[in-house]
């Protein structure tokens, strides 16, 4: 008597009106022109501080990287996930199933961008700060660049001078530092409840920030802010102070850079000379070629040497790398409306000369102190 063969197992059924709607509202939450009052009102300034504050009253207290479990844990699962549907029928049913295990991964993709947006994301299409502190285009002009490369490399080297025997913070220390600066800021940007100066962490992915040129990163899930430990003792209140900016709901990556340098600027003199060596480094590349020599020949020697050491720090980057991440970064910039992408890092100049409260943190111009001619 023939043996009863068994059924092969079902494929996984197709989606169903739950994830139909997750996959539905992804979509429509991405195409949706929500206006950026409505976001800046209801999200950046209600929902969001209540969520950081839940998610951060946690994942400050975990030494641990959370975006590590994350991402290796997530993609080992569901990679094991898809090779164990995939292997279980035969031939004749896996085109079937990978249909169905396609469909499961869009589901899977709706609901993490959902709560991407929800505890951070939406922060993406809040109201620009150009907007809320009046920038004006036509204050940024080459003659106003020069200005205030002019004073700030007068001031850099003042600063190095005065910071050249203390000792600089590990990252550990820095919200004792600099969080009083960060939390004045906050409130003078208009927060109410201001985000806490979290502790960074170091990440398994410090090998790929290495090679990847990447000084800090924020995880939008967890909310932690993640370091590359290499960056130099100089670097890194400036570099913290950029990753709290987010954490902060400064989403656009110039306003994270002209958050961090004011942050910078509230703090002691080695915070400063943090902050200004940043700003200076781009105004050097932003000024007329005609000024660049001569403001490059204007920076003392103790600059000049953390300038050098910043260039070699950066040069250990693999290229090939450094230009992949660079561009996965631009595509998730874009993807989030930075029509700018990875570019848009250099416009904090516009923030910084074209603002009210930029103008106001410039050091005193040293063109009207010089002695004239007898």
């Amino acid at each position: 008597m023939p043996r009863k063969r068994s059924p092969p197992p079902a494929a996984p059924r197709g989606p169903g009106w739950l994830p139909a709607a997750l996959v539905g509202a992804a979509i429509l939450l991405a195409a949706l022109p929500i206006p950026r009052s409505t976001v800046e009102s209801l999200y950046s300034y209600g929902v969001y501080p209540m969520v950081r504050q839940l998610v951060t009253a946690g994942t400050s207290r975990i030494p641990l990287a959370l975006f590590d479990w994350l991402l290796f844990g997530g993609a080992a699962a569901i990679l094991g996930w898809c090779a164990w549907r995939l292997l279980r029928p035969g031939r004749h049913r896996r085109l079937r199933v990978l249909g169905a295990l396609a469909a499961r991964l869009a589901v899977l993709a709706a609901a993490i961008y959902l709560v991407f947006l929800v505890i951070w994301g939406l922060n993406y299409r809040r109201e620009t700060l150009a907007a809320k502190l009046g920038y004006t285009e036509d204050r940024v002009t080459a003659a106003a660049l020069d200005e205030l490369a002019t004073a700030a490399v007068a001031h850099l080297n003042r600063l190095f001078e005065a910071t050249e025997t203390r000792a600089w913070p590990q990252f550990g220390e820095l919200p004792a530092d600099l969080g009083p600066g960060f939390e004045r800021l906050q409130r003078e940007l208009g927060a109410s409840r201001p985000a806490p100066a979290v502790v960074p962490r170091r990440s398994l992915l410090t090998p790929y920030f290495r090679r990847a040129g990447i000084d800090g990163m924020f995880d939008p899930f967890s909310l932690q802010v993640l370091v590359n430990d290499t960056v130099l003792p100089f670097e890194r209140p400036f570099v913290t102070a950029h990753e709290w900016a987010h954490l902060a709901g400064f989403a656009h990556e110039a306003e994270a850079n002209f958050v961090a340098w004011l942050t910078c600027l509230e703090g002691d003199e080695r915070m400063q000379y943090s902050g200004w060596l940043y700003l200076v480094g781009r105004l050097l590349g932003a000024v007329p070629e005609s000024s660049r020599a001569a403001l490059g020949a204007e920076l003392g020697p103790g600059p000049r040497a953390d300038y050098a050491a910043v260039r070699a720090r950066t040069s250990r980057a693999t290229p090939i790398v450094r230009q992949a991440a660079r561009g996965l970064n631009d595509v998730y910039l874009r993807a989030n409306r930075v029509a700018g992408g990875v570019g848009s890092y250099g416009e904090v100049l516009q923030l910084a000369v074209g603002t009210d409260l930029g103008r106001r943190r410039w050091p005193a111009s040293e063109i009207g102190r010089r002695p004239g001619p007898e």
